[in-house]
């Protein structure tokens, strides 16, 4: 008699085990796809910072004034690709590219430059880059929580300010 107790108790049991690990398994799944998708978006984001910077640097080599903006912007993306260690490609990236052609054009300031003024020839142009990246989900669960199937970052960057320092006699 004792026997066929336990035994109606452990099939009880056993039951209600499958029954929360049928509950539970969906949770846990959706946890881990999350967990994936904001490590990939990390990734991303952490590949393009690289990527963005390493192309910057390259541009102190070339010779900035003589550059178109629309030239900076190929320039700019085609190295960009080659910088993201094979992560990104052309289709990811977006550069838009405004030129400048003094820091003080880029804030806004209209300076009526006198003939022979030192600080205004001795400046460089400034270039304002943005960079788009736009990037597909791995899983489909952002899109079944309405958020679309790719995620957008987007990067500004500022670069040139430096004055030049040959003289010309």
């Amino acid at each position: 008699m004792m026997n066929n107790a336990l035994r109606k108790r452990w099939r009880a049991s056993r039951g209600v085990v499958a029954t929360e690990v049928a509950f539970l398994v969906p949770v846990v799944l959706v946890g881990v796809m999350m967990l994936f998708e904001l490590a990939r978006v990390g990734l991303v984001i952490g590949v393009g910072r690289v990527a963005l910077e390493k192309s910057v640097q390259s541009f102190r080599f070339d010779d900035l004034p003589t550059v178109s903006a629309s030239r900076m912007a190929e320039n700019l993306k085609s190295r960009m690709v080659d910088s993201a260690y094979g992560y990104l490609d052309g289709s990811d990236l977006t550069v838009s590219v405004l030129y400048f052609s003094n820091l003080s054009q880029l804030g806004g300031l209209a300076i009526a430059a006198e003939d022979g003024d030192e600080e205004t020839e001795n400046t460089r142009p400034v270039w304002s880059v943005t960079v788009q990246i736009k990037k597909a989900f791995l899983t489909p669960l952002p899109e079944v929580l309405s958020l679309g199937d790719t995620f957008r970052y987007q990067y500004k960057h500022v670069f040139g300010t430096e004055l030049t320092t040959d003289e010309q006699d």
